[in-house]
């Protein structure tokens, strides 16, 4: 069998179009009437029929060079080939076909469909690859791809010449060597099929020793020892051996999809970050259309930290395919992770003219954080106002116009669509957070304290809700060290007290006993000259706070806390007398 690394989604092919389903559809009886008119291959009585190659039109920013050099392969791979071991299907059968099922017959097929029409016309194999004109002359790109499964691939080398037919020359000498390799891929593939993964590693060592640079087979190892070396239903096993292999393959091949998985595989296994990253971006750029490799290759580098890389890919990738619904949703998703918003925003405005569907609320979301992210308020204010009347039901996009409104310096509108955000999802953490950030702009400290003491507690609510509520009880505590007030400090131990209840951390007791000194000192302060019990009362409340608390920033804050751990005793005492004496 053959491991691979992703599931492959289920694309719109040309078999689909033509209807190839357990009832054919029109076009595809039309196209088999095609096929059955094709003349018959010379061959001698008795002996099967030659295998048949297809030459795909080639990839070309030249209008017609393209379809111009594939017909320029065809004539050489004929006078090339012996006619009793190798048949070109020619290009009129080709075209016949694409007509016959809508398709353009100048404009190169995309991997999904060059595979599908290489099937339907009964080709083994077939060839594709690009054109590019160059100072000299032309630039030939081409690749052997299996009809049976277009991730089985050898790259050609590349052919420089001045005139297309000189290329079509090299080209096809590189082909004619290259498929020598086929008949031993298929034993080992169909070694491995029957289960027999040692046979396979017969079958592929064979073929590698006629045929030292057969990638094909070389892949196909891989998979063998892959198979051999992975225990029944346990993750799958990247050997060095096979970690080797399938590097021997990217040298020459770094669009190889089999390899690029199968390597992706083992660096990840191996801890090899670098090397894992580098490896998904390869996959990124070797099938730019398959949506679930896609999607998961962006979650991936996303959670690497390293979206960036694939940004320069997919732009590419886009170049090349303008329009088309799923490669605008995949380079959405991609240039969102990598935070190119500049691109990001044309391309998802692109999108849902595209794919109607794709304008989901999750989207709105989306392109209103791109624009704010480049400071565009009052577009995504606008982006977001057409949003909520659309999907007036989804809290989180009344969070999202929330944080808009704020942003634009609206506080009456962002507390309005806050309070709509909590009413639709009260037992969400975002709109107390939204809330509570706008109170907070706007110096509301008692109306920031009410939200986040309404908030719901329990998982990641209670750490989103105490990372805000210590946020707010440091700033208070920076205000306090300012203005010297004590009020200042005593709603830091508020905010503080919350924050440690629902989420403890060394960082808010830490704040939440310094504070607390802060308060006492202030009070025995005007508590010796007042003679005020109450004051004395207060000063020996916050220091037995203070001595509960500032010890958790031993490791974090090593200097403040031993300072007040020292100064601690020296006010204790003092207070304790205080109280004897004021409180009787």
């Amino acid at each position: 069998m053959c491991v691979q690394m992703f599931t492959v989604l289920e694309v719109t092919t040309l078999k689909a179009r033509l209807g190839f389903s357990s009832i054919a559809g029109t076009a595809l009886t039309l196209a088999a009437g095609i096929i059955a008119a094709m003349p018959a291959q010379a061959q001698r009585p008795g002996a099967p029929p030659p295998p048949r190659v297809m030459v795909a039109t080639f990839q070309s920013a030249e209008p017609g060079t393209g379809v111009q050099f594939a017909e320029a392969l065809r004539v050489r791979l004929g006078r090339d080939a012996n006619a009793r071991d190798l048949t070109v299907i020619p290009k009129a059968d080709i075209e016949n076909t694409l007509k016959a099922s809508g398709y353009s017959t100048t404009e190169a097929l995309g991997p999904n469909d060059a595979k599908a029409l290489a099937s339907l016309i009964r080709a083994k194999d077939y060839i594709d690859g690009s054109v590019t004109r160059t100072p000299a002359g032309f630039r030939v790109e081409a690749r052997l791809v299996l009809a049976r499964d277009n991730t089985v691939a050898q790259a050609l080398p590349a052919a420089e010449a001045t005139r297309l037919d000189q290329a079509a020359q090299a080209i096809s000498r590189s082909y004619l060597e290259a498929r020598k390799q086929i008949e031993h891929e298929e034993r080992c593939y169909n070694a491995l099929r029957g289960g027999n993964a040692e046979q396979a590693i017969q079958h592929a060592n064979t073929g590698l020793r006629q045929h030292p640079d057969a990638n094909m087979v070389r892949v196909c190892l891989a998979n063998a020892y892959v198979t051999r070396d992975t225990p029944q239903d346990s993750a799958t096993v990247i050997s060095a051996t096979t970690l080797q292999l399938v590097e021997q393959v990217l040298a020459t091949d770094p669009r190889n999809i089999q390899a690029l998985r199968l390597a992706a595989l083992g660096y990840k296994a191996a801890g090899n970050e670098d090397k894992y990253v580098e490896t998904l971006t390869g996959l990124l750029a070797a099938a730019p259309t398959d949506l679930t490799l896609q999607q998961q290759v962006v979650n991936e580098l996303a959670a690497s930290g390293r979206a960036a890389l694939a940004a320069p890919i997919i732009k590419e990738a886009l170049s090349r395919s303008s329009g088309d619904p799923s490669m605008l949703r995949t380079a959405w998703l991609v240039l969102l992770a990598a935070r190119d918003f500049e691109a990001a925003i044309p391309v998802g405005r692109d999108l849902i003219v595209a794919d109607t569907a794709q304008a989901t609320a999750n989207f709105y979301s989306r392109l209103a954080g791109a624009l704010s992210g480049l400071n565009r308020s009052a577009e995504a204010v606008t982006i977001l106002n057409t949003a909520t009347a659309r999907f007036p039901n989804d809290a989180s996009l009344w969070v999202a116009y929330a944080e808009a409104q704020r942003k634009s310096g609206n506080t009456a509108e962002a507390v309005r669509a806050g309070q709509r955000a909590l009413t639709i999802d009260p037992t969400a953490a975002e709109p107390y957070v939204i809330l509570a950030t706008i109170y907070g702009d706007a110096n509301q400290a008692d109306s920031v304290y009410a939200v986040l003491i309404r908030a719901p507690s329990g998982g990641s609510n209670s750490a989103l809700i105490a990372q805000l509520a210590l946020q707010q009880g440091n700033n208070a505590y920076r205000a306090g060290n300012t203005s010297r007030n004590r009020a200042d400090f005593q709603r830091a131990v508020r905010f503080l007290e919350l924050s440690n209840r629902l989420s403890q951390s060394n960082a808010a007791q830490f704040l939440l006993g310094a504070s607390a000194f802060s308060i006492g000192q202030s009070a025995t302060t005007e508590a010796s000259t007042s003679r005020s019990c109450e004051l004395a009362r207060l000063a020996q409340q916050s220091f037995v706070t203070a001595r509960a608390n500032v010890p958790a920033g031993r490791e974090e804050f090593p200097e403040p806390t031993n300072q007040l751990l020292e100064a601690l005793p020296q006010f204790e005492t003092p207070v304790a007398q205080m109280v004897r004496q004021f409180c009787r």
